[in-house]
């Protein structure tokens, strides 16, 4: 056993654990990142024969929103980064915040257990690159720890009726790569989901020689947001000014923006079963197009398979060589401790039971989940990042948690929120809007945008969506660079005449007012 206690360990090295280790290392703590493959990234990095992104994955939200809040991404780099655009920049990242030297590649985390005296034992082993271990197991005991693995842990592989008749593959999305190197070409594909992970599938086969038409099959339905709304990527008219509106009419605003852009979803057979944001955003800008050329048709769920065909609810069939279940993912946090896991982790479910997503409020602030959140209208890593820099506060003590109770209520009404607001599916248990969740977690530890301390950004601040440096203008470790790179981020002209109409209401209701009054 390692006789030297450390302060914090951070388990994972993807864009979350990079985030904790070096807003952990800001605030001068000795750390320990374990990492069970010999390269940082997560699922960024991109690996023939491992888990990870496909080949052809770009992000589905733009660089403005899916950045380090102190390291933008160059200027030369598109909107939407390809992966391989991403591992070169979190790369960059971790060398040039000298992370990567506390990070132990190969090492495999067996177990987490809370020790009596309040410290943390973390049990490791050495892997090989098949994920075999080798070697004995070391203990490590450490004052506090930060999860960071991802909520992209078991992949859920449905089970259909008659599926042991059936002749074909049933793949999940985590072993496809695209549709060549999956033997896919000629074939005639079904893909079931439709989420980012089955448009970019079914976009890919159809794109790639799969036998047209490719099927995608949804028992939900879907709204498909372009990548871009009159020039701008999407993302960007996620704001303060739009968000702060009750969700069923900010929800019906996007629609008619939505319907503006692709017509009807309706139209096209994708036929939603919620508001356009009641549900986690499909990004695509060219699964329309193939539906409209024939070359993709959706289809409803998959009521049975036959020796060569899918049998739908709707009584339609299709032959049917490959079935790509794009069916997501549960949470697994198989190291943890039995008694901490049930706490924090409901069984059977992606529900979490822990404050703004990160605390649990029956083990306190020695514990902390970092990136275990779904984000709606932005980016996972300023989301992380706001998470690693509250977690470093608390163990530094200069932030404290609220009472349990307190953190119990808060539980109880996001959930209750979350039942009310977004269409009943595993993928939104988990769910939150990164621009208020970022201002209602940063108000903790004194990072939130203050628009009176920031007048010259204020109109930044309402109707733009500012990218994740607005969260350096103030507070802990503040950027001197932050208003610079906030200026630098396009603001929509049509949010800017959403902003003017928000403050020209109040105008003329004041007006008509003050004549009513003046004339009587």
């Amino acid at each position: 056993m390692d006789t030297k206690i450390y302060d914090v360990a951070v388990i994972g090295s993807g864009i979350s654990g990079l985030a904790t280790a070096k807003c952990l290392l800001d605030d001068q703590f000795d750390i320990v990142v374990y990492e069970k493959t010999s390269g940082i990234g997560g699922l960024w990095h991109f690996r023939e024969d491992a888990y990870g992104v496909m080949r052809f994955t770009h992000i589905n939200v733009s660089k403005y929103n899916y950045c380090f809040s102190d390291y933008p991404f160059p200027d030369d780099v598109p909107d939407y980064p390809h992966h391989s655009h991403m591992l070169k920049y979190v790369q960059s990242y971790a060398e040039h915040f000298d992370i990567l030297r506390h990070i132990r590649f190969n090492t495999k985390v067996i177990s987490i257990k809370h020790k009596n005296n309040g410290l943390w034992t973390v049990t490791s082993v050495m892997v090989d690159k098949d994920g075999s271990e080798v070697g004995p197991s070391q203990a490590t005991l450490f004052k506090y720890v930060a999860i960071a693995t991802g909520h992209h842990a078991i992949p859920k592989e449905p089970t259909f009726e008659g599926q042991e008749s059936f002749k074909g593959d049933i793949i999940h999305s985590i072993s496809y790569k695209d549709a060549v190197t999956n033997g896919l070409v000629g074939k005639r594909v079904v893909v079931v989901g439709i989420g980012n992970s089955a448009v970019d599938v079914v976009v890919n086969v159809a794109e790639l020689g799969g036998t047209k038409p490719v099927y995608i099959s949804t028992r939900s339905g879907a709204w498909i947001l372009p990548n871009h709304v009159a020039g701008y990527p999407t993302d960007l008219y996620a704001c303060r000014a739009f968000l702060w509106l009750p969700w069923q009419l900010s929800s019906w605003i996007f629609g008619c923006i939505v319907r503006c852009v692709f017509g009807s979803p309706w139209k096209w057979g994708l036929n939603p079963k919620m508001g356009a944001l009641q549900t986690q955003p499909t990004v695509s800008p060219t699964l329309v197009h193939h539906i409209q050329r024939r070359n993709v048709i959706v289809k409803p769920n998959i009521a049975k398979l036959e020796s060569e065909n899918g049998v739908f609810t709707d009584g339609s069939k299709a032959q049917v060589d490959t079935i790509v279940c794009c069916t997501g993912y549960s949470i697994s946090l198989p190291f943890l401790d039995e008694k901490i896991r049930s706490v924090v982790v409901e069984e059977g479910t992606n529900k979490m039971n822990l404050f703004k997503s990160v605390f649990s409020p029956d083990i306190g602030p020695s514990l902390a989940f970092i990136g275990f959140i779904q984000p709606a209208s932005g980016g996972l890593l300023p989301v992380s990042e706001i998470q690693a820099r509250w977690f470093s506060a608390v163990c530094k003590g200069v932030a404290k948690l609220p009472l349990r109770k307190t953190m119990l209520k808060d539980i109880k009404q996001k959930n209750l929120y979350l039942e009310n607001r977004y269409f009943a599916s595993s993928r939104h248990t988990i769910q939150e809007d990164p621009i208020i969740y970022n201002d209602q977690v940063s108000a903790y530890f004194g990072a939130k945008p203050q628009f009176w301390r920031n007048p010259s950004l204020a109109w930044n601040l309402l109707i733009g969506s500012c990218g994740a440096a607005q969260w350096r203008l103030q507070g802990p470790h503040k950027w001197v660079h932050a208003k610079k790179v906030v200026k630098s981020t396009p603001m929509t002209p049509m949010m800017q005449c959403f902003g003017f109409l928000l403050l020209l209401i109040p105008a003329v209701l004041v007006s008509i007012v003050v004549c009513r009054i003046w004339c009587y």
